[in-house]
């Protein structure tokens, strides 16, 4: 190695360059320094700069590249060009480009075009959210009755149809998580409390839905076919069971018909 590093300890390495790899300049002159090698390797030493490249020989050669271009390019065969004739212009009728430059409107959620309500969904949701625990019946629940519109919206309870199913704990949580998920187009004008109840399976699967208008959205019978695995009652709210029905659920009682929550989760 110290015999392929020699040519460059003549010609090319310097200080500079070795401050890079300090323990190949250390290996190099320990070999050389040995007096069987240093015999053969003579007196050397580093130089402080790198010696320039030959500035003749790389115009020479540049010239040279030049010089043959030139002749290749007097050598070609000239090429008479063509004069293009004009393209006659296509006539497009002033319609049909109006058209295509026009992105087509969204079409409107027909949510959105209901008659108007006194009732802010999104007030709801903000008193639900901040509401503390201990004032949550006094405060939110009250608070969610004086604001309820039954003109503009509707609450539904929907029921699970096959319990039988639900044997493992997070599988049934995982169900109710993905159908909210799925529902989630429809959240600007919803809102739910999805209840699991059981100590031990089969576990029961049940919940309230809140929506914009006076029965399920179309949109959502179309669009998420989570909605064919419930049983779907329209909450009568004139009934003081039912609406207590909704309380309890809004609510999260630790207990409800009887049987122990196991989780509840909230779409807002």
């Amino acid at each position: 190695m110290a015999c392929n590093m020699l040519t460059g300890i003549r010609t090319t390495f310097t200080k500079e360059f070795f401050m890079e790899f300090p323990h190949l300049e250390r290996y190099f002159w320990t070999i050389a320094n040995q007096p069987n090698v240093k015999k053969h390797f003579g007196e050397l030493t580093l130089s402080e700069k790198a010696p320039s490249p030959p500035k003749k020989q790389a115009n020479a050669t540049k010239e040279k590249k030049v010089k043959t271009e030139k002749v290749q390019e007097a050598q070609k065969p000239k090429v008479v060009e063509k004069t293009k004739e004009p393209e006659p212009e296509l006539k497009v009728d002033s319609q049909i480009e109006d058209e295509e430059e026009k992105p087509k409107p969204k079409p409107k959620n027909p949510l959105d075009l209901l008659p108007p309500s006194p009732m802010i969904m999104d007030d709801w949701k903000r008193l639900y959210s901040n509401t503390k625990a201990k004032d949550f019946r006094e405060v939110a629940i009250e608070g969610f009755w004086k604001m309820y519109d039954p003109e503009g919206y509707s609450l539904w309870f929907c029921d699970y149809k096959y319990n039988d199913e639900n044997t493992v704990p997070f599988v049934t949580m995982n169900k109710v998580s993905g159908f909210l998920q799925r529902m989630d187009f429809i959240r600007k004008h919803g809102f739910a409390k999805m209840c699991i109840f059981g100590e031990s399976a089969p576990f029961k699967i049940k919940g309230v839905w809140l929506f914009r208008g006076k029965e399920i959205p179309q949109m959502v019978l179309d669009e998420c076919y989570d909605v064919e695995l419930y049983e779907w009652t329209k909450v009568d709210v004139n009934d003081p069971v039912q609406k207590e029905r909704v309380n309890a659920y809004f609510e999260e009682p630790d207990e409800f018909d009887g049987q122990k929550l196991l989780e509840a989760k909230c779409f807002k």
